[in-house]
């Protein structure tokens, strides 16, 4: 029940993701520029109870419709990488988003794979589990959307880029 607009400051802003994802613990962009098709960063991230690092990129970026990431690195095979796509679809009054996972060239054995998406199926089935559903109880709560290129609820400041 939000305007596409406003659900895409949300998804736009890789550095606010942490506040909606809790398996993201943080963020670093290489450049300090607002986010854009080539935009890239590293994540910090824990799965399994393990704390991954990788490197990730912005590989497509239409405001308002869709954002795909490209990450390496974490506990993926050498040379493997994952994609992530967020699109959204507006109706009348309402933003649908989806987000998708694509494991194709994660270097994960292919039972591994099935495994992944065979149980993210099962547990979330009703969609009533995972960080999108956290994303919009945040807007449903009226929390302010970050300001794209700054990663901060209403624009203020954010710590510079650690290296």
């Amino acid at each position: 029940m939000a305007p596409r607009a406003l659900v895409w400051q949300w998804v736009a802003e890789p550095r606010a993701w942490s506040t909606w994802n809790p398996k993201i613990e943080d963020i670093v962009p290489l450049v300090p520029d607002a986010p854009h098709a080539g935009w890239r960063f590293r994540i910090a991230y824990r799965l399994r109870k393990k704390k991954q690092l990788a490197e990730a990129e912005l590989i497509e970026f239409v405001p308002n419709e869709r954002l795909v990431c490209r990450t390496v690195g974490g506990d993926l095979n050498p040379g493997g990488w994952i994609k992530e796509t967020y699109e959204l679809q507006a109706d009348e009054d309402t933003t649908v988003l989806t987000h998708a996972v694509d494991l194709e060239h994660s270097k994960m054995p292919y039972v591994s794979r099935f495994a992944v998406v065979f149980l993210a199926n099962v547990f979330n089935s009703d969609g009533s589990l995972g960080h999108v559903r956290n994303l919009k109880s945040l807007m449903e709560d009226g929390v302010p959307p970050p300001t794209i290129g700054t990663g901060a609820p209403n624009g203020s400041p954010v710590p510079p880029p650690k290296i």
